[in-house]
Formats: structure tokens, sequence, C-alpha cells
């Protein structure tokens, strides 16, 4: 059923892009939206690990950093870029010293540029409570929140990759319905199926009242309709 869904969505993607020439190397993510049967009292965003990457080998990362004492905000940038490259990593984009942060993105216009120059935060753990007051609110609503991750980890490519090529489910107390992206449509069909099962197997641990609270599991694009792909029975509702 769920392979079937897939295939549609990016049969239907394809066939969009074949009409617009522009589109044909761009590709559209795929979207797991969750319904649930009852609202979680508490906000949380569940990570979720997944076999194959979702993010196009172009994709853009931004990782901000903690200050380093006795250190200027671009020599902190650099150890930190040494630190990566040391670790084979080559996928951030751009480091950000949170130095830099508080001083070249203070104005509204300045964050909403930083906010669409990147595909994804990454976050030094140590100033994951420290960001949300400097980037405002709309890092938030368009899902961008930096991910926070360990930069003293034993096996640092691990650590990052783990994020990079993971998604989130943020879930919250306001409504019924979450979103996690799970794909593209540059991706092997079976590839997007993987992720979807892998994605499921953490909603059925990591859900606020776990898989007896999904009610239904639908897959879409951003111009497609959503297709079902899980519906659960009405005795998974507990009175």
């Amino acid at each position: 059923q769920v392979k079937k869904a897939v295939e549609a969505l990016v049969a239907f993607s394809r066939r969009k892009a074949k009409g617009d020439a522009l589109l044909l190397n761009e590709c559209e993510s795929v979207h797991l939206l969750v319904t649930v049967w009852k609202v979680p009292q508490v906000a949380k965003v569940i990570r979720i690990p997944l076999p194959h990457g979702i993010r196009p080998e172009t994709a853009d990362i931004c990782l901000f950093t903690k200050d380093e004492p006795n250190l200027s905000a671009e020599q902190t940038e650099n150890l930190y870029k040494k630190l990566l490259i040391q670790n084979g990593i080559r996928s951030i984009s751009q480091i950000i010293s949170y130095k830099t942060l508080k001083k070249e993105y203070k104005m509204f216009e300045a964050k909403r540029r930083l906010l669409n120059r990147f595909d994804l935060f990454l976050s030094d753990d140590r100033i994951r409570r420290l960001l949300p007051s400097h980037l405002g609110k709309h890092f938030y609503e368009k899902k961008k929140a930096p991910l926070s991750v360990n930069l003293k980890a034993k096996n640092l490519a691990k650590e990052l990759e783990k994020h990079i090529q993971g998604t989130t489910l943020p879930v919250n107390s306001k409504g019924c319905c979450y979103t996690a992206r799970i794909g593209h449509t540059g991706m092997k069909v079976d590839e997007i199926l993987e992720n979807i099962l892998a994605a499921a197997k953490v909603i059925d641990n990591k859900l606020p009242k776990k898989w007896k609270n999904v009610k239904i599991l639908h897959l879409k694009t951003l111009k497609s309709v959503a297709l079902p792909i899980y519906t659960a029975n009405i005795s998974n509702l507990d009175e």
C-alpha cells in the first residue's frame, strides 16, 4: 500500500515536471502527515534517523557554534572548520559563531536572508538555549529551528550525519496533524519506502501514547493531494 502511494506521488511529480522544463531538475519534498486521535498536552520534537539521506547533495547546511574563550569570532569559526575537515565532514556550508550571529544578524532583514539561504541549521548543544531569542520566531514557524548536535562527540562524523540524514516530527499541543519530511522525488521509490517504514517504527516508540494514538498517515508532496497509507481501526481509540 505504501509503495503504491510512493510510486503514484513520484510519477505525478515527474509528469508535472515534464510540463515545465524549468522544474525538470527540481526535486519535490515528500512529506509524511501524521494525524493523531488525542492531542498531546506537551509539545516535543521527535527525531527520526533515516536509512537514506533526504537532502540533495547540493543542500546548504549552517552550523552555529559556541564562542571559544580568548579567540575572535573568525578564529573560532576557523577552529571548527579545521575540526570538521579532520573528521572528513564536508557537507557543512558555513560555520557561524555565536558572537557573529549576535553582531551581524541583529536586524530582521539579515535574519530573513539567513533563514532563506540554508536548507538546514545545526547548533552546538552548548548554546542551544541561547538561540531562540536571537533567531526570532520565523525560524521556528518555518520549521527550520536548529537541531542541536554534540561537537564533543567521539565520532563527530556519525553524530552530524545522524542529524543531516534524519528528519524531525514536531508534535505540538495546538492541533492533531503533524508533518515530517521523509524524502524527495529524486530518490528511488524503495529508498522513500524504507524511510517511511523507519519513521513509522520511531513514531510507534516516541509519539505520546505510541502507535495507539495514530489515526491516519498520509503521504504528499507540496503540489499533490494527500494519499492515505494507513487508517487505524476505531477500536484503537481509548474510551
